[in-house]
């Protein structure tokens, strides 16, 4: 018979985790979670991943959940490991994707007791989860046992129910902590079954009746994972003359007759004439946008009407102009809605918008194509080489944004950690979703400050030989120079952009990544193709001046 943990409590969790289908495991060493490592480690059902430092443990956690769609498991020791999973719990969170945090804990004597590696582990994170639960420390009566079974039950139904997100189980443990005892336990395993939320036929037809009477509608998509369904519904809607389809690049939506590229078209539209192309209804659903430009153009024209389709308790008023929050799926929505509405035919709302898209393209490809070495030519020739079927992992600050210039469809999806939209564990996220999908090549482009900051997720040893890396190295952190507020500072170099030489090779050579690097056009052109033909897992470093990308970017959208 197998044996694991002798902590009961320990036992009845993993049986519970294994019957629900929790596969994947991401473990970072310790001692007071030696009972957790131990009860993973001996289940043949769960892919383990060891990772060391706890904040690249949980983005990796998130970018396997980011892919697969189901649920991960994180164990750490008690003390400050726990707090080092908050950054990625916190992107989990507004994501909502389904981590389940497993942090080992010190029996309740111990606490505030100047006890090792101790700290008020219950509900600490709990502005950003779902559920949280403290385990009983042993299992010496019935109740104690059926306690267990409910709540573990109840947390991971919690994580798997949408709107998804994280949830946290703490289990404080007694020493000693290695020994171990036959796998018998069968806990009841309590299902959660969710209906679809639809909407009344009264309200579908009246919601389709203003789509199809209305003369400018636009439906705007932020960050979200591809859905057949969306796409599908969209592609359809987008036909119609009085709907414009814009989409940013993390959105993953694949439809004909969408706009983009939305920042580059917004420019383009003539002085004085914004009001012609602010709609009268604005549909909003997925995430966070990344666009400021589309932001203030609505806020500045805003809509009669604005919708959002989202399942969150808070109302996501964004644009200060809220009309009505849709409380169901976006797919179930807008496929209802695109088999009721009707073409406008009085409208050229949508003819609009892409006339004024080939305009903008045309004018911004004369621009890019004359422009000295910078980021932005350094974009304009990555982007549209980079292969197909590639899942590209884009960082915050600047790559995030000279993605969405270009319209490139060949991606198979593309991701950023737009939730709360920090630096701190793109690496780590990009590992994790390569080794989720090691079938297929993924792609991170991050800048030199956020590789720097999360390089320790270069250190993962699952990383497969399919994940590929390119470093914007411009010596600094370049957002600091696009954003008004800081661009101006005296202090600007020193305390924002933090100007350092990030040694790159070095980094990627001693971590086992294959090295290639350009510092111009040439360069860069004869490194892409054996860059991404690499066998293993490679880098490539590309060097751009400080001191002049903001300038070009800047009459990119002025010129």
């Amino acid at each position: 018979m197998n044996t694991t943990t002798d902590k009961k409590q320990v036992r009845i969790l993993f049986e519970i985790l294994s019957r629900k289908g929790i596969k994947d495991f991401v473990i970072s060493p310790g001692s007071r979670n030696t009972p957790l490592i131990i009860g993973a480690a001996r289940n043949e059902n769960f892919r383990k991943h060891v990772v060391l430092d706890e904040r690249c443990a949980a983005f990796t956690g998130l970018g396997i959940a980011q892919q697969s769609g189901k649920p991960v498991a994180l164990i750490c020791t008690s003390g400050t490991a726990v707090l080092n999973y908050a950054p990625a719990v916190a992107e989990a969170c507004y994501q909502q994707q389904p981590l389940i945090i497993l942090t080992a804990d010190r029996p309740p004597e111990a606490i505030d007791q100047d006890d090792t590696q101790t700290l008020r582990q219950h509900d600490i994170y709990r502005n950003y989860i779902k559920y949280t639960v403290t385990l009983p420390v042993e299992i010496n009566k019935p109740e104690d046992e059926y306690y267990v079974v409910r709540e573990v039950n109840q947390a991971v139904n919690a994580a798997m129910r949408p709107p998804y997100g994280p949830v946290h189980i703490n289990i404080p443990l007694r020493e000693p902590l290695s020994g171990t005892a036959a796998a018998t336990e069968s806990p009841r395993i309590i299902e959660s079954v969710q209906p679809q939320k639809t909407l009344a036929e009264k309200t579908l037809a009246e919601l389709s009746r203003t789509i199809s009477e209305s003369p400018k509608i636009m439906l705007l998509a932020s960050f979200g994972q591809y859905d057949k369904e969306l796409s599908d519904a969209l592609a359809r809607l987008a036909r119609y003359p009085q709907v414009v389809l814009m989409t940013e690049s993390i959105s993953n939506i694949h439809a004909a007759g969408a706009i983009k590229t939305i920042d580059k078209v917004l420019t383009a539209i003539p002085n004085g004439e914004e009001p012609t192309y602010a709609p009268d209804i604005l549909i909003t659903f997925g995430g966070s946008l990344v666009s400021k430009m589309i932001k203030r153009f609505i806020r500045t024209y805003p809509p009669r009407e604005h919708w959002n389709i989202n399942q969150s308790a808070a109302l996501i008023d964004t644009f200060q102009a809220l009309t009505r929050q849709i409380d169901t799926s976006s797919p179930y929505f807008l496929k209802q809605i695109a088999e009721r509405a009707v073409a406008n035919s009085s409208s050229n709302y949508s003819a609009l918008w892409h006339e004024l898209q080939e305009k903008a393209e045309k004018e911004k490809n004369t621009y890019v194509e004359a422009v000295p070495w910078s980021d932005l030519k350094a974009f304009s020739i990555l982007m549209p080489a980079i292969p197909a079927g590639t899942a590209l992992q884009l960082s915050n600050g600047t790559p995030v944004r000279y993605a969405q210039l270009f319209r490139c469809d060949q991606y198979a999806t593309v991701n950023s950690n737009r939730g709360v939209s920090g630096i701190d564990g793109a690496v780590s996220t990009a590992a994790g979703a390569a080794i989720a999908t090691p079938g297929r090549t993924t792609l991170l482009i991050t800048g030199d400050m956020g590789f720097l900051y999360d390089s320790n997720g270069l250190t993962i040893a699952d990383i497969p030989p399919t994940l590929k890396i390119i470093v914007m190295k411009n010596g600094g952190g370049n957002i600091f120079r696009f954003l008004p507020g800081t661009s101006v500072l005296p202090e600007l170099e020193h305390y924002f952009e933090t100007v350092q030489d990030v040694k790159v090779k070095e980094l990627a050579q001693i971590n086992g990544f294959e090295y290639f690097e350009a510092d111009n056009e040439g360069s860069l052109q004869k490194a892409i193709p054996r860059f991404f033909e690499s066998p293993t897992k490679a880098l490539l470093e590309i060097r751009t001046p400080r001191v002049e990308n903001d300038k070009i970017l800047r009459n990119y959208f002025k010129q």
